[in-house]
């Protein structure tokens, strides 16, 4: 059986509160990133979380990467000047993957011209229950999705 460590609320709303904290720390700082970093270098990168007075910033290609790493100290200077005090600046490489982008992209069409989507369908009602029912997913299943997954 699972043993549950139970905390005490108040020590709860204290992680919470200091939580959302940091990611209100985070958005002020994508809100004014490009003035922290430059317009150019901005595209380039973006900051990805606060944790632990930490924050954590991904960079598209190694070589901004390094450009981030060498300017650490005038870089959290600036995020000093809005107000953010942090302990470190960790920098990692955004290794996105050609096959993946494909993939998303293959999914979003997939998803698109699912029989469920009523996008730029026909409405028929499900000749089962009478609901309004896109008429593709009647032609696939002969009854609405709801019907069709309680004879699973």
């Amino acid at each position: 059986m699972l043993q549950r460590n139970p905390e005490a609320l108040n020590n709860c709303l204290i992680k919470f509160r200091k939580s959302w904290s940091d990611f209100d720390k985070l958005l002020n700082l994508k809100s004014d990133w490009d003035k922290v970093v430059g317009k150019e270098l901005s595209k380039e990168c973006q900051p990805l979380k606060i944790e632990n007075n930490t924050l954590t910033i991904v960079a598209n290609h190694p070589q901004w990467r390094q450009a981030l790493i060498y300017n650490k100290h005038k870089l959290k200077e600036s995020i000093l000047k809005l107000g953010i005090n942090l302990k470190n600046i960790r920098i990692v490489q955004n290794y996105e993957d050609e096959s993946n982008k494909d993939k998303i992209s293959n999914n979003k069409l997939i998803w698109e011209n699912h029989p469920s989507r009523v996008k730029n369908q026909q409405i028929q009602n499900c000749k089962v229950c009478g609901r309004p029912t896109p008429l593709r997913e009647i032609e696939r299943w002969g009854k609405c999705t709801f019907c069709w997954r309680e004879t699973i």
